[in-house]
């Protein structure tokens, strides 16, 4: 019997100890977005790193030529780019940092980049080269766009019914859509935004796609539609004007939204039609291009969207 307990104690001592956890010695995994190899840059922009760890990341920052930025603890990292006292048509290094929460340190290759001579004036293209507008669309939709420039390319931004969707810094400019959550046989908006390294911006032409019908009776589904009526495409405004846009679908549109630069700016629930309201452009009278489009709802949940138009206002 004695025996018997003897061959146990090692077991029980065993069971009682408690194992030290294993030390997380693997530092982060981080890449420069942007600027990119070899890219061109006349403005201050933003540094967008991407930093990955099998724990967590707890602070990401760069060095500027072997200087050290501020740090951010939030996706997305972005830090503050100023070329202000930086030499013109040289090489410029950038390499970004990230620290987990055990304190490893992980750095990304280095991304040579120059700064301008002069400011960059001319604004960047983009097209959507995929989906094709009119065409029926299911799953996983990878949209593409084309986007070029004079000098670079910062960012490619992806919108679904005027809706920020992704961001793409890296050729191909791509975002991949899951249309399982879009009801059958209802129409969408495409559209892409681009930035180059003057921080110029540019707005693809918008296209429309219809998701497959994929289960059941497809019921209403007719997108509502918005024809603007007042301001005119390429017009420059100034103070309060009165905005007016007319409003179509086959039962009723039940909410109208204003949008400016991409931003909302009005809205209304069972809008007249034509809808009329007061738009005081005063803070964003700076003599630039700003754009403006509307957003569309019918009561079945059809979204619609009008042409995107460009003008000016001082």
């Amino acid at each position: 019997m004695l025996k018997k307990y003897i061959y146990l104690l090692p077991i029980i001592i065993l069971l009682q100890c408690s194992f030290p956890e294993i030390e997380d010695v693997t530092p982060p995994t981080v890449v420069v977005a942007y600027p990119y190899d070899g890219a061109v840059i006349s403005a201050n922009v933003n540094a967008r790193i991407s930093a990955f760890d099998d724990e967590e990341v707890s602070e990401v920052w760069y060095y500027l030529n072997g200087v050290k930025s501020t740090s951010v603890n939030n996706i997305p990292y972005e830090i503050e780019l100023n070329i202000s006292s930086l030499e013109r048509k040289v090489d410029h290094y950038i390499q970004a940092a990230a620290k987990d929460k055990e304190g490893n340190v992980g750095y990304s290759e280095y991304v040579i980049f120059t700064v301008a001579e002069t400011q960059d004036i001319i604004d960047p293209i983009v097209t959507i080269v995929n989906p094709q507008g009119g065409q029926v669309v299911e799953g996983i939709v990878n949209i593409v766009a084309n986007a070029e420039d004079e000098r670079s390319i910062q960012k490619v931004a992806f919108y679904i019914n005027g809706d920020s969707v992704g961001l793409s810094s890296t050729y191909p400019y791509s975002y991949g859509w899951d249309t399982a959550n879009y009801s059958d046989s209802t129409q969408h908006t495409i559209y892409a935004k681009v930035w180059d390294g003057g921080n110029n911006t540019a707005t693809s032409p918008v296209i429309n796609v219809t998701v497959y019908p994929r289960t059941g009776e497809a019921g209403d589904g007719i997108n509502p539609s918005a024809l603007i009526l007042f301001p005119l495409a390429g017009s420059t405004i100034t103070d309060t004007i009165q905005v007016s846009v007319d409003l179509f679908d086959n039962v009723a549109v039940t909410r109208a939204e204003f949008y400016v630069d991409g931003q909302l700016e009005n809205s209304a629930n069972n809008p007249s039609v034509p809808w009329i309201f007061d738009w005081d452009t005063t803070p964003k009278a700076n003599g630039a291009l700003h754009s403006i489009y509307f957003k569309v709802y019918d009561a079945a949940g059809n979204i619609g969207t009008s042409v995107l138009l460009t003008l000016t206002i001082n």
